[in-house]
């Protein structure tokens, strides 16, 4: 049988998805009761008083629930990631404690966080019966920006953490020299999100025989989900299920925990009810966790010749009033700054501050964009500083093909050693300036480019560790029928588990495609497990899956050799397309015959009763590293700034793919968000915190007219990270994109411009002499 990991056989999920069969969270509501929030208008405020007298005498109203209240009932939130005790000593990594309640409870800290819940027989009624709520605040200062956040004096967004600083690092090795040729530079990323199709939301449904809760979330993580839930609410993990449907995008605004969740769970519990709740778009726009949102202070240092000898950066992410992953999103920044250059010494220091706005999270790249765009903008300047091209400043200080593995000397926030693994760095930027060239430019610049327009080509490179641990679950099941399924901790959003999971089992099981089914995400299903972000479900999901296959098929020769004796126990039992055969009886036992004969010991009947079950737990030993050259070629319009991104050039250095055109479907997929992030998207807050950007009228997504032709190129370096030699991909089109539209940008304009924020900032191009 041929094996189908590798080739790009018809993704699984789509006939379904395309007939418009999807089943996403709001269409599994159904009868149950449903819930609204009533959400502070207030960016920093006491809660004086609130009336719920109005709320509770509206028609349908079923329950309603103020801070204090829910307060007795759960305790609050806490961070659901921190750095390992080796990267936390070597970095001296200090965060502030942080919980946050579900409901506020005397203090609002910014416009939409809850402030009470309604449960009515409807969602129109709940609604209703919220806008009854009446709520009395009194202002208090707040700090609406980082840099107010910073300022001697400035008010505590949290009581706990002092000077507004959540967490702080430095990430350093050696001294940084002081030239001979310095180049300064301080750059911003402004904040934007993920904005899926799907926004969030969650049923949650109390089993009276079991006095458990089921909850169903649009999550990427649900196993996460559970422990951090079960926490808050002191239950044991028992008494909660997480699992999820079909998810409509995440992109890490998922991969995260939201004081809904919570809520949901806790109100199905008290009211013994099925309950649901989901979000729309002004709620998504003001409540669901923003990103990015930070500004890079750095410095290069260089010889005459452009060889890097030192960089330094100075970091300051602005986190909103919290955000859970506030571990990563820092160290993630600091660490992969340095790009896949030769830097010698490195002094990178970041700081991650509360201020009064929406809370953040992590999205698509998670720290990476960001700190790419700072080091590459600044690789720029130094290039024209020089007099050296943009390419030629990049080449002399990528690591070569014969450093590599290569040792930077510093830790990951695994703790375990950085080694970029690839394998040849400098042949990806030859190959991107190659595929540029092959693109013609003056007949687009004929064919393409408006009056008043003129065209520049930008470039930008990156390194990322992807598959990070600290582990993974998969689980295999033969089913009575024959068949089989699998289940893993990744939860997809998008990204093909359904295709990639069971072709990776399919190959190991030696059996059809359509023999596989891959179930969602569940952790009534498989016990543990981590979740998809971070560039890790296929160097996590798919070992872990392969694992459980290959000890089912060791299981099922067990169980052969116990049914038909000794000589079936041997090494010589080979399992092919056909079955089991055993050379020496010249006798063969197919996968159906197999679990028949199991279904009828067990006196199972036929069909999806599981007969042999295996799962196994996947623990790589630290991340596997990619990296990538990209180029944008952009029209500028001289009159009015504006900038089209007309062709995209990506060249990545991946490891083995399960898929190839799932693979290019990330990649391209995360250029239209580097796109949208450089050109259109941004969330804007007036002086004291009030969101401006609060429909999707303002906050601008690309359109399909947005995104240009994209010519990728995949260079394969298997990982020996782990045994399918995967490397991640999910954040590879991201990375770079907003520095190479922004180079590509300056370029137009003649090198007479250098845009040091996003998203760009057409009056100064328009101003470009």
């Amino acid at each position: 049988m041929t094996p189908t990991v590798g080739t790009s056989v018809a993704r699984r999920e789509d006939p379904r998805l395309l007939r418009g069969e999807g089943s996403f969270l709001a269409d599994l509501v159904g009868d149950a009761l449903q819930f609204a929030f009533v959400r502070s208008t207030r960016a920093s405020a006491s809660i004086v008083d609130i009336d719920l007298t109005g709320a509770l005498a509206s028609p349908g109203v079923v329950s309603v629930l103020d801070g204090a209240t829910f307060a007795r009932m759960a305790g609050p939130l806490e961070p659901i990631y921190l750095p390992n005790p080796r990267f936390v000593e070597a970095t001296g990594f200090r965060t502030a404690p942080l919980r946050v309640d579900a409901i506020a409870v005397d203090r609002v800290r910014y416009v939409g966080e809850p402030v009470a819940v309604v449960v009515a027989t409807d969602r129109y009624l709940a609604e209703d019966a919220a806008e009854r709520v009446e709520v009395e605040y009194r202002d208090l200062p707040g700090a609406f920006t980082a840099a107010d956040a910073l300022a001697d004096g400035a008010p505590p967004v949290r009581p706990d953490c002092a000077g507004n600083v959540a967490a702080s690092l430095r990430f350093a090795k050696g001294t940084v020299p002081d030239g001979p040729v310095v180049v300064e530079g301080s750059y911003r990323m402004g904040r934007h999100s993920g904005v899926p199709l799907e926004t969030r939301g969650v049923i949650a449904d109390f089993d009276l025989d079991t006095a458990t809760v089921h909850l169903v979330t649009s999550s990427q993580i649900p196993h996460l989900v559970r422990t951090a839930l079960c926490r808050a609410a002191g239950w044991p993990r028992s008494d909660l299920r997480v699992s999820v449907p079909d998810v409509g995008g995440g992109f890490g605004t998922k991969a995260n925990i939201y004081g809904e969740e919570l809520v949901g769970c806790v109100l199905a519990r008290y009211l013994r009810r099925r309950v649901a709740w989901v979000e729309d778009r002004a709620e998504h726009l003001v409540a669901t966790a923003h990103s990015r949102d930070r500004r890079h202070t750095n410095r290069l240092v260089l010889d005459h010749d452009g060889r890097i000898l030192g960089y330094a950066d100075d970091f300051v992410v602005d986190l909103g009033a919290h955000n859970f992953w506030l571990g990563g999103v820092t160290a993630n920044s600091a660490i992969h700054g340095l790009g896949p250059y030769r830097i010698p010494a490195f002094d990178v220091t970041g700081r991650a501050v509360l201020t009064n706005k929406t809370p953040t999270t992590q999205y698509r790249g998670a720290g990476r964009p960001e700190a790419c765009f700072a080091m590459e903008r600044l690789l720029d300047r130094a290039a024209s500083v020089l007099g050296l091209s943009r390419v030629e400043i990049r080449r002399r200080n990528l690591i070569t093909a014969a450093e590599l593995p290569y040792e930077v000397g510093a830790l990951y926030h695994d703790g375990q050693p950085i080694v970029y693994d690839g394998g040849d760095y400098l042949a990806l930027l030859d190959r991107c300036v190659a595929e540029v060239e092959r693109i013609d430019l003056d007949s687009v610049s004929r064919k393409e480019l408006r009056d008043g327009e003129r065209l520049g080509t930008g470039y930008a490179m990156f390194a990322e560790g992807t598959g990070l641990g600290p582990y993974e679950v998969g689980r295999v099941v033969l089913l009575a029928s024959g068949r089989f399924e699998v289940s893993s901790g990744a939860a997809s959003a998008g990204q093909g588990h359904e295709t990639t999971l069971a072709q990776v089992a399919a190959d190991e099981l030696r059996v059809p495609l359509e023999a596989v089914r891959v179930t969602r995400a569940d952790t009534g299903v498989t016990e543990d497990g981590i979740g998809t972000y971070a560039s890790r479900s296929a160097a996590n999901a798919g070992p872990a899956v392969a694992a459980a296959a290959g000890e089912l098929v060791a299981d099922a020769k067990q169980a052969l050799g116990r049914r038909r004796g000794a000589h079936w126990r041997g090494g010589d039992v080979r399992l092919d397309e056909f079955g089991f055969f055993h050379p020496e009886t010249d006798t063969k036992v197919t996968w159906e015959e197999l679990a028949l004969a199991l279904a009828g010991e067990r006196q199972e009947e036929a069909g999806d009763a599981p007969v042999l079950e295996r799962v196994h737990t996947w623990r790589p030993d630290t991340v596997t590293w990619t990296a990538g050259a990209h180029a944008a070629v952009v029209a500028v319009d001289d009159a009015t700034g504006f900038a089209r991104v007309l062709r995209y050039v990506g060249v990545d250095e991946g490891g083995r793919s399960l898929h190839p055109s799932i693979v290019e479907g990330q990649v391209m997929g995360g250029v239209a968000q580097a796109i949208g992030g450089a050109l259109f998207e941004r969330f804007e807050f007036d002086p004291t915190g009030q969101p401006l950007t609060t429909t999707l009228m303002d906050y601008l997504l690309p359109a399909t007219t947005d995104v240009p032709r994209i010519r990728l190129a995949h260079v394969e370096v298997p990982s020996t990270m782990n045994p399918l030699g995967v490397r991640g991909v999910g954040e590879s089109g991201i990375i770079p994109g907003y520095a190479a539209i922004a180079s590509a940008a300056d370029d137009a304009t003649g090198g007479r411009t250098h845009l040091d924020g996003t998203p760009l900032d057409p009056t100064v191009l328009r101003r470009a002499p």
